[in-house]
């Protein structure tokens, strides 16, 4: 398998995206360092999943919790910042408290993830994929803080081919991915909106937790040994349209 005898630290693990991602390193060998608020769930997963999904508590956009995550863990080959929050209002409308735990989640928190992971990355020869998303391409309404704190993620991304060497550093942009937070952020009737939006898609469909997963894979392993500092954006060219238009 491709990730035996590897360790990886997956942030927001308890569902969507990260869940998906955290079970496709366990499924190639790897033991899985799954954080989250919500212990309660990783715990039952853990007793689903066996004793290589290893759950820990931690708030991604408290830097204490972060630093204290690291405590007792010996060997890292793979980071992955995924932890995220999504509080859809336009700049007039968004309050303070709002736009400072996105920011604090989104971007604050993967940064203070690779400060603490770097030293063990750097021994392994390991990496760091981060999740960002193709609003970060796109202006889109209600996205202003979220848009703005992915675009920053894709930025310390490439910065961080320089300033933290001896990783690799590669970011990944999803389209509109079926999870959990997409369907909150849609609110009252979140299918038949998403409906809407993915016919927009030029692949006619939303994007699933697996799409993500197999690129996370992909960029963490042995055949991308010589991708460092790019972005892939896994969206089904949702981000390529010159013209497009949300439902409200």
């Amino acid at each position: 398998m491709k990730f035996e005898n590897k360790t990886v630290l997956v942030s927001g693990a308890a569902s969507g995206i990260g869940l998906e991602i955290a079970k496709q390193f366990l499924a190639e060998g790897a033991t899985v360092i799954a954080s989250d608020l919500n212990i309660d769930r990783l715990e039952t997963l853990a007793a689903e999943l066996g004793e290589k999904f290893l759950p820990r508590r931690c708030d991604a956009g408290l830097v204490g919790e972060i630093e204290a995550l690291f405590v007792g863990i010996d060997q890292l080959d793979i980071l992955v910042n995924n932890a995220g929050i999504g509080i859809m209002e336009n700049p007039e409308n968004l309050n303070e408290a709002a736009f400072d735990k996105q920011y604090a989640v989104l971007i604050k928190g993967p940064i203070f993830h690779v400060k603490y992971a770097a030293p063990l990355l750097r021994a392994s020869g390991g990496s760091v994929v981060n999740i960002s998303s193709a609003s970060a391409l796109l202006s889109l309404p209600g996205y202003t803080a979220y848009g703005s704190a992915k675009e920053a993620l894709v930025k310390f991304t490439q910065d961080s081919v320089v300033t933290v060497p001896g990783v690799r550093h590669n970011v990944i942009l999803p389209g509109l991915i079926n999870t959990p937070i997409l369907n909150d952020a849609y609110g009252e009737n979140a299918a038949e909106k998403l409906q809407q939006v993915a016919q927009l898609t030029p692949v006619p469909r939303l994007g699933q937790p697996e799409d993500i997963a197999a690129a996370t894979l992909f960029l963490a392993s042995a055949e991308a040994s010589f991708i460092n500092g790019s972005q892939l954006i896994v969206d089904g060219g949702l981000s390529r349209l010159h013209v497009m238009s949300m439902p409200a």
